[in-house]
């Protein structure tokens, strides 16, 4: 398009230049005037001009737009592929390793220590029990009582660790009067196994008295075996049977 106006432009140009030339002598009379055509070619000129400013705007207005895929052809893409969207791909790399978010005090690297070892747990010597509830509180009864036979004086302001494993183990009993947490569940601990020993018992007891089935009786034989009947006449006729098979 712009060669085009370029070619129009010179046209016009030489058109120009054609009818600024001077008439001869003998011709001055004469008034040449601008072809019918010339006024059409120089608007048509003119409109190319326009044309060529508005172009630009309309050759970037026109052009199309960058495609875009709607999301859910981009869901779609995704779920063939089998990635996740917007994701990085995870490689294992081990097991992963525990940050601890703030230094500990030594007194929780303590408490953390014998946490982790409560059955190596035993005399506390003068220990307070505020220092060492942390830990007693990880106990299962069996430790907590192991460990109050150790240190009797734990068993005084135990009881509220007590009614936990009571709340847990016998959530249907409740206490009879002036009895601790403690005292329950021991009480609660022995009459369960009273009750296993029982029922053990009554099973057993059913099994011996069950009549007894079908019972297989061997017999010993205190000679070489029987022969066949074919075989033990051959032997009688050739004088070659042996001593009868008694059993016993």
């Amino acid at each position: 398009k712009q060669c085009f106006l370029y070619c129009a432009q010179a046209k016009v140009a030489s058109l120009q230049d054609l009818l600024n030339t001077p008439l001869p002598k003998f011709l001055t009379g004469l008034s040449i005037s601008s072809p019918p055509y010339a006024a059409d070619f120089t608007g048509n000129i003119v409109k190319c001009q326009e044309a060529k400013e508005i172009l630009p705007d309309v050759l970037f207005a026109a052009s199309p737009a960058p495609a875009v895929e709607a999301p859910q052809q981009v869901s779609e893409t995704v779920q063939f592929t089998g990635r996740r969207l917007n994701s990085k791909m995870q490689v294992y790399s081990g097991s992963k390793t525990v940050c601890l978010s703030k230094m500990l005090t030594l007194y929780e690297q303590c408490i953390r220590v014998l946490q982790n070892n409560i059955d190596s747990l035993h005399e506390v010597g003068g220990v307070p029990f505020e220092i060492l509830e942390p830990v007693l509180t990880r106990c299962t009864p069996e430790q907590l009582f192991r460990i109050e036979e150790c240190n009797p004086m734990f068993a005084e302001a135990s009881d509220h660790l007590w009614k936990k494993h009571c709340q847990r183990d016998f959530k249907n009993e409740s206490l009879l009067e002036c009895e601790s947490w403690r005292e329950m569940y021991l009480r609660q601990s022995n009459q369960r196994e009273e009750k296993l020993k029982a029922l053990t018992k009554n099973i057993l007891s059913a099994q011996s008295e069950k009549p007894k089935g079908r019972q297989v009786k061997m017999a010993y034989m205190s000679s070489a075996a029987k022969p066949p009947r074919n075989i033990r006449r051959q032997q009688e006729i050739h004088g070659t049977a042996g001593p009868s098979t008694q059993l016993h």
